[in-house]
């Protein structure tokens, strides 16, 4: 009986590093789609209000501003500069301990000007990395803590679509 209790308890131990996981890569997704969307309520509500990060290798900000400074600059600026914007969610990695969890994603953010003559038929294009500390409150899991970190810079040739028609 006890070795049972102690399996089950491992087991249910297991499923929820799962479940924790799979809210944490949730909420980081959540943050792609609200930025892309223009939905900064959305992307505001990933983070635990007050929450300072560092986006000054990416954004004309100190490194330690709270989020809710940061999303007006980063508000202005695409809607200043950019008609669409793009960020893939790549390697992510998640480390839990009880309340609280360390990760890192990959992401691939690639912007569209809205003058295209400024974008000299070019796609600016970063290859960057998000460092968050994640904590679970009675909301379920926040980003408490970012650093966003570019690791490369670069641009993707536009291309004009053609429609061809298939017989």
């Amino acid at each position: 009986m006890i070795e049972q209790a102690k399996s089950r308890e491992s087991s249910d131990a297991r499923v929820q590093m799962l479940l924790d996981r799979l809210e944490i890569h949730d909420l980081v997704t959540r943050y792609y789609c609200a930025a892309d969307q223009r939905d900064f309520d959305a992307f505001l509500s990933c983070f635990v209000p007050g929450t300072l990060v560092d986006y000054s290798e990416v954004l004309p900000v100190s490194s330690a501003h709270p989020v809710e400074k940061v999303t007006a600059v980063i508000e202005a600026a695409m809607a200043a500069a950019f008609s669409n914007t793009q960020h893939f969610m790549g390697n992510h990695s998640v480390t839990i301990d009880g309340d609280v969890a360390r990760g890192e994603t990959y992401c691939l953010a690639i912007h569209q000007y809205i003058d295209p003559s400024q974008d000299q038929d070019q796609r600016p294009a970063s290859a960057l990395r998000y460092i968050d500390r994640f904590v679970r409150g009675d909301d379920g899991w926040r980003i408490e803590h970012r650093r966003v970190t570019r690791d490369v810079g670069m641009f993707f040739a536009s291309r004009t679509a053609s429609v061809s028609q298939v017989e």
